[in-house]
């Protein structure tokens, strides 16, 4: 015989339907062959569970109880085998899957290995693996874990994603006492991770810090698609009924619980505005109860986070106010997406105003005023120089206006005394004239000057009493300019 047996030929074997000769042959292979050996078990177990069926059904609850059918139905394989990757021997056991720890033996990358457990009694999570494959093979972004490969072994599926091997979020925030600048920065690739998600019709549904890993780098890694929900899907489908109300309660938002009809994208806001409060805070916004065992449980997803500045008194105004908005009860007061979360997020970094608090004008007002400070101060430095500028120039104006007048009084002072000395000189030369005239016999030369020279006395005489007459020409200074 050479390989593997076909399920077919294992299950004629199992059944007793080939010869004994080659009955043989084939049994030493299946106890020598992993794989053979995993899907005889199968048989048995599928057997079993048959078993365990028909005595429900005639009414046998003790022999339905004791049979072992169901119970290893969902059971994985001791020595699991994977082609392609060399597991570690560790793993992470949860109620519908087993995390495998390996190495892709053809690149050397450390993987995860997601198996699920395939049971009659886990039909749900069925459902929620194929809805994470699914969704996986949606996204392409760097805060997303990749999906690498999926497939199926011994008869349960798996798919492959990278190992991320790092602390949870909230745990690493609080160990490495980051800044709430290193907080926010984290914060923001973390909702550009969702936001990919949502234009890639994916909502994650199920984000809390544990579902978000800081990878080797520093960097966040969104990961645990498993509540995920396709956006053209329809809420009422019967995947969706099949689902039922799943998740954690502390992070849950009310529409999840109350009327899964309305569940949409802004549910993935008021989730990521439970992880903001939590990660800025180091607090919890609402108790720690982490199962639904009961109704109160539930009530949970309905109560209002406390105000993270209760609980963490450094946390700015503006900060508090974008978590408050997301995480509002009525859907219709949050973040109407996780873009207008983001960009507030930038926005107060930037110092800008935020959404969350633009219906204050004094708000809008400061944050004007804080952000161009420096333009502010320079515009009223320049309005006090001009104003400096208009003052001086004004008093230089009347300064000047003085002067001109005080020179324009000294100048015709000095005008007024030289035509009062030129007319004395005139008065004593034209008098000498007269007498000269007068003793040559010239009468009438003589009268001529002698009048002439009374008249220039009475011109110096008269000047003495004038008062500056304004019309003279004579040195007369310039004006100085009008102000424009």
């Amino acid at each position: 015989m050479d390989g593997c047996l076909t399920e077919l030929e294992i299950f004629q074997i199992y059944r007793d339907e080939q010869d004994d000769a080659r009955a043989r042959k084939a049994l030493r292979h299946v106890l020598s062959c992993e794989l053979c050996y995993d899907q005889w078990r199968r048989y048995s177990v599928d057997e079993k569970v048959a078993s365990s069926i028909r005595f429900a059904v005639a009414g046998d609850i003790e022999g339905a109880n004791e049979s072992p059918g169901l119970s290893e139905a969902i059971k994985l394989p001791e020595n699991l085998f994977i082609p392609g990757f060399k597991l570690r021997g560790d793993f992470i056991e949860s109620g519908q899957s087993r995390v495998y720890r390996a190495v892709h033996e053809a690149s050397g990358e450390e993987v995860a290995i997601k198996v699920f457990y395939n049971s009659p009694l886990n039909e749900g999570g069925s459902v929620r693996f194929s809805r994470e494959i699914r969704s996986l093979a949606r996204l392409r972004h760097p805060h997303v874990i990749p999906i690498r490969s999926e497939g199926e072994v011994f008869g349960h599926a798996y798919f492959v994603t990278p190992w991320i091997d790092g602390l949870p979020l909230h745990e690493h925030v609080k160990q490495r006492k980051l800044t709430v600048s290193a907080r926010l920065k984290i914060l923001e690739s973390v909702c550009s991770a969702v936001g990919h998600a949502h234009k890639r019709g994916v909502m994650h549904l199920d984000l809390k810090p544990s579902n978000v890993l800081m990878d080797s780098t520093g960097e966040p890694v969104v990961l645990d698609f498993g509540l995920a929900r396709l956006i053209e899907g329809s809420p009422s489908d019967t995947t969706a009924s099949m689902v039922g109300v799943a998740g954690t309660p502390a992070y849950m938002a009310p529409e999840q619980v109350t009327d899964r009809g309305s569940v949409d994208t802004r549910t993935d806001v008021f989730m990521l505005g439970i992880l903001m409060y939590e990660v800025l805070s180091h607090q919890r916004a609402r108790p720690a109860q982490e199962t639904r065992s009961d109704r109160s449980d539930l009530d949970i997803a309905l109560t209002a986070p406390t105000p993270i500045r209760q609980v963490a008194r450094k946390i700015g105004v503006e900060l508090a106010a974008i978590v408050t908005k997301a995480t509002a009860l009525n859907h219709h007061e949050r973040y109407q997406s996780v873009e207008a979360m983001l960009q507030d997020i930038q926005a107060l970094k930037r110092g800008k105003p935020i959404a969350a608090m633009s219906d204050s004008w004094f708000y809008r007002f400061r944050k004007f005023s804080s952000r161009n400070l420096a333009y502010i101060g320079g515009a009223i430095s320049v309005a006090l120089i001009l104003l400096f500028a208009v003052f001086v120039s004004r008093a230089t104006q009347q300064f000047a206006e003085e002067a001109y007048g005080r020179a324009t009084q000294v100048t015709q002072r000095v005008v007024r005394a030289r035509e009062r000395i030129l007319d004395r000189r005139l008065s004593v030369v034209c008098q000498e004239l007269a007498n000269l005239y007068s003793r040559l016999g010239e009468k009438e030369k003589a009268a001529e000057y002698a009048e002439q020279a009374q008249r220039s006395l009475f011109r110096a005489n008269q000047g003495e009493n004038e008062q500056f007459p304004l019309n003279t020409t004579k040195l007369k200074p310039s004006p100085p300019n009008q102000p424009k």
